[in-house]
C-alpha cells in the first residue's frame, strides 16, 4: 500500500480491511480532504460521504469483523459501556457508530449492540479559524459574549463551529475585547473535545475543562458546581431538562454556547423549545446554519425576542 496523503487520518486508515484501505489510498488528495464518512453495510458496496469516489468492494462479515477488531482490540466487552451509545470514540477523535441488534435488560435499557451489521465511521477533523465568522454575531458592541445556539441540520457545521468557539474562547482569541475565558464542555457525546481515554484529541483551548461521555444536564450542573466557569458549551439541545439547565446556567452568570437540529427557523418555531427558550430569555442569538458555502455557512441570524438581524452574512 503506497503512502496515504497527510490529509486523511492514519486511525482511521488502521480500521480499514486491505480492500478498502487500498482503494482510499489510491485516492487523490482532494478526494481524500472530502471525505466525511465511510461507511459499511454487510452485503452493500462500501459507501463514501462527501466525496464523488466510489469505492467498488462489497462488504462482507468479515470486512465488519475486521474493523470492530480493530477498534475494540478484539474486546466487545471492555468497550461494551460505549456500545450502549451506539459508538466508540478512537484516537484522533473520530467516531465509529455500530448499527446490528440491540441487547436490552429487563428495565427496558440497552445493555449492548450484537450481530452488528452497519459501521460508519465518521472523519473528525478540526475548522481552525473557523468561529471568526461568528465574531460579529456572538459579541455585542460594548464586547460582551451572548449566549448563542447554532441550528442547522446534520452536517451542517455545527460541532465544528463550536469546537473552534471553545478553542478561541479558551485562548483569548475570539475577540479583541474578550480576554481569555474559563470554559467548560460537557460532551456527551465525545465529539466536540473527541476524548480518547480522557484526553480531548482536538484543541479546544489553553483554559478549557472537558466533561466527556456524561449527559447533559447532569453534567452542566457538574461543571457549575467543580469548574466555576464562565462560559458553558454543549452539544445538540432538545429536551425540557436541557432548557431548564441552561436557564439555571444563565442565572449562574454563565454564558452559554450549544448547538441545536432543526433545518429552518420555521421547522423551529412549531417546537416547544424555541418558545422555552424565548419565555426564559436565556439565549440571545440563534444562529442557523447551512452548507451553501461548505459546512457552518451562516445563513440567518435572529435575536432573543426571534427579530431577524441584518449582516454580513446576507451577502453570501
Amino acid at each position: 500500500m503506497k503512502i496515504v496523503a497527510i490529509h486523511f487520518p492514519t486511525q482511521v486508515m488502521q480500521l480499514l480491511p486491505a480492500s478498502v484501505a487500498t482503494c482510499v489510498a489510491d485516492m487523490h488528495v482532494a478526494d481524500l480532504d472530502r471525505i466525511e464518512e465511510i461507511r459499511l453495510r454487510l452485503n452493500r458496496p462500501v459507501e463514501v460521504v462527501g466525496s464523488d469516489v466510489s469505492i467498488p468492494v462489497v462488504v462482507t462479515q468479515d470486512h465488519l469483523q475486521h474493523v470492530l477488531a480493530a477498534v475494540t482490540g478484539s474486546s466487545l466487552y471492555a468497550v461494551e459501556s460505549e456500545l450502549r451509545r451506539g459508538y466508540i470514540t478512537i484516537a484522533g477523535g473520530h467516531r465509529v457508530g455500530i448499527a446490528g441488534r440491540a441487547v436490552v435488560d429487563e428495565r427496558g435499557l440497552v445493555k449492548t449492540i450484537r450481530d452488528i451489521g452497519s459501521v460508519s465511521i465518521r472523519i473528525a477533523r478540526s475548522a481552525i479559524g473557523s468561529a471568526n465568522a461568528l465574531k460579529p454575531v456572538m459579541v455585542d458592541e460594548r464586547g460582551t459574549l451572548l449566549s448563542t445556539l447554532l441550528i442547522g441540520p446534520p452536517m451542517s457545521g455545527k460541532t465544528t463551529l463550536l469546537r473552534d468557539v471553545a478553542r478561541m474562547l479558551g485562548d483569548g482569541r475570539f475577540h479583541p475585547r474578550i480576554h481569555r475565558m474559563r470554559v467548560s464542555i460537557v460532551d456527551e457525546r465525545s465529539e466536540i473535545a473527541g476524548c480518547y481515554k480522557g484526553v480531548p484529541q482536538f484543541d479546544v483551548g489553553l483554559s478549557t475543562d472537558v466533561l466527556d461521555a456524561c449527559p447533559k444536564v447532569e453534567g452542566m450542573y457538574m461543571m457549575l458546581r467543580s469548574m466555576a466557569p464562565q462560559v458553558l458549551l454543549t452539544d445538540e439541545i432538545g429536551s425540557v431538562s436541557d432548557i431548564e439547565a441552561i436557564a439555571d446556567v444563565a442565572r449562574a452568570g454563565v454564558v452559554f454556547i450549544g448547538t441545536l437540529h432543526a433545518s429552518s427557523i420555521e421547522d423551529l418555531r412549531i417546537r416547544e423549545t424555541l418558545h422555552r427558550f424565548v419565555e426564559s430569555a436565556t439565549i440571545t442569538r440563534f444562529v442557523f446554519l447551512s452548507r451553501t458555502s461548505g459546512p457552518g455557512t451562516i445563513a440567518r441570524v435572529f435575536d432573543g425576542r426571534l427579530r431577524e438581524l441584518s449582516g454580513p452574512w446576507q451577502s453570501r
